[in-house]
């Protein structure tokens, strides 16, 4: 039996009435969830041996998950913000004609020309896996995670149950989580941080979960607003978040508009670099923020900072069972038995466990790890000095008026900076004149040399990057999309070795 419903029938025989997870319609305990996933089980126990699974984050997606465990069937997840053709494309790629999902979401399956198969609600006890395994040659119950990729066209990493038992197991040793830890699930359950932390990581400790993602829907001013709310409501002791969403925590709770409950013990940030002047006052809030780095191709956690091992600026030292080494030129690679078994259909084949992560980074001499930014990403300037945009882009984010930041070449061979304001910042843009940015990025970038600050700076209206198609599903910038986009007023500006902010 697979490792998950191996902690989940003891915990079921251990602490039958605890609850196990609570979402906004209903609670569940560990012995009500084995009994579901095993009714769940049993009826879908035909499916073919890979299926989608369209749902949004709670009780029934955790449960149809858990049942495909059972049934040794290779899942995909689907994510919800996923456009329909890029969801189509998942469908075609990984051959799915199936797709466990509920009534509301069933429409959608059907536009996509896909069988929904409603999660169901009824009991059984767990019975034996079917027997029927993947068509891989593994023993079913494969992770198919479609990254949403620079170029808008998904790629499924191929995780086994070694694989998610390894990241496990490693988070457990650093974090050190229990069944006393109630943890705040925000993120969506497809992100596979999410899935390990907000659904593998109770069970495997009997702790509970409170699934709050419906607050990632609210506007953005109330977002934060509703998180705070959240994590005193559920008396949160853990939580996983994206650096903007903490920002915005942090700045609701540095004007006092919400409290911080004091049974937080542990934030793990990931997703892209967290600027540190926001990870310092997150903390003199008591809001503990611990950065970290992964990446779906290593089942998403390479490196954490933990209470007890934490460096500012660093991602923190690798989990164990994984060994992290820099290359020659820079770029990261990992080896351990995290590494995914490859990209679905061969496209990538992984050997020896191993993998170039295609970022950079350096160790410290006390094994912290450092990212500089993606290898592919590198800026070299007029002077022949190389810069990853990712190092200006993070001093600059450290401003919570700055909602993106994105530092492009220009024509002259220095480096321009586009800023998107936060929806609280836009007012602040709304009276700035190209000093008053150009002030904003100096400051901002005081601790880098002369270089590596942007010589040039353009302000576009909040949201402008998402409204032109310049970020990826996941909300992450398609750089080539953005250069291509910006490039010709790039070289207006420039085009005299001008240096001066435009507006």
């Amino acid at each position: 039996m697979n490792f998950l419903l191996q902690a989940l029938s003891h915990w079921r025989g251990v602490r039958p009435d605890a609850i196990a997870f609570v979402d906004g319609n209903e609670s569940i305990t560990y012995d009500r969830l084995w009994h579901r996933v095993g009714g769940v089980a049993r009826e879908t126990a035909e499916l073919p041996d890979r299926v989608g699974l369209l749902a949004p984050n709670g009780i029934d997606w955790i449960v149809a998950d858990l049942a495909m465990w059972l049934n040794a069937r290779s899942v995909v997840p689907l994510p919800e913000f996923f456009s329909d053709g890029q969801l189509a494309h998942i469908l075609a790629d990984g051959g799915i004609d199936v797709v466990l999902t509920t009534e509301a979401r069933a429409g959608r399956v059907h536009v996509l020309g896909a069988q929904a198969v409603i999660i169901g609600a009824n009991e059984t006890e767990v019975a034996s896996p079917s027997g029927n395994s993947s068509d891989d040659g593994h023993n079913g119950g494969d992770r198919i995670i479609y990254t949403s990729g620079s170029t808008g066209e998904p790629k499924g990493v191929v995780l086994g149950s070694a694989q998610l038992q390894n990241t496990c197991q490693g988070l457990i040793a650093a974090a050190k989580p229990d069944f006393y830890d109630r943890h705040l699930s925000v993120l969506p359950f497809p992100m596979l941080l999410e899935n390990i932390c907000g659904i593998y990581l109770p069970i495997l400790v009997g702790g509970q979960a409170h699934i709050t993602a419906s607050i990632l829907a609210e506007p953005p001013a109330e977002m934060a607003v509703a998180l705070a709310e959240a994590a005193l409501a559920a008396a949160a002791t853990t939580t996983v978040l994206v650096p903007q969403l903490l920002t915005a925590w942090v700045l609701v709770a540095s004007v006092g508009r919400v409290a911080v409950p004091e049974s937080l013990r542990f934030v793990a940030v990931g997703g892209a670099a967290l600027p540190k002047p926001i990870a310092k006052r997150a903390r003199e809030l008591g809001i503990p923020a611990y950065e970290g780095y992964g990446l779906s191709e290593c089942c998403s956690v390479v490196a954490i900072n933990v209470p007890g091992a934490d460096r500012l600026g660093s991602v923190g030292k690798p989990i164990n069972g994984l060994d992290v080494k820099i290359a020659s030129d820079g770029e990261i690679m990992v080896y351990g038995g995290a590494v995914m078994q490859g990209y679905l259909g061969g496209k990538v084949a992984v050997a020896a466990q191993t993998w170039s992560t295609g970022d950079l980074g350096h160790i410290d001499d006390d094994g912290y790890l450092y990212i500089h930014g993606r290898k592919d990403n590198l800026i070299v300037t007029a002077n022949g000095r190389n810069v990853s945009p990712e190092w200006p882009e993070t001093m600059l984010a450290a401003d919570p008026r700055i909602g993106r930041a994105i530092v492009l070449p220009t024509p002259d061979g220095n480096m321009a900076a586009i800023l998107e304001p936060s929806m609280l910042g836009q007012s602040w843009f709304d009276g700035a004149d190209a000093a008053a940015l150009q002030k904003l990025v100096v400051t901002l970038c005081a601790d880098a040399p002369g270089y590596a600050v942007p010589k040039g700076i353009h302000a576009v209206a909040a949201g402008y990057f998402a409204d032109n198609g310049l970020l990826t599903a996941n909300n992450r910038p398609r750089r080539k999309a953005i250069h291509d986009h910006f490039g010709p007023l790039l070289a207006e500006i420039f085009e005299e070795g001008s240096n001066h902010a435009v507006l």
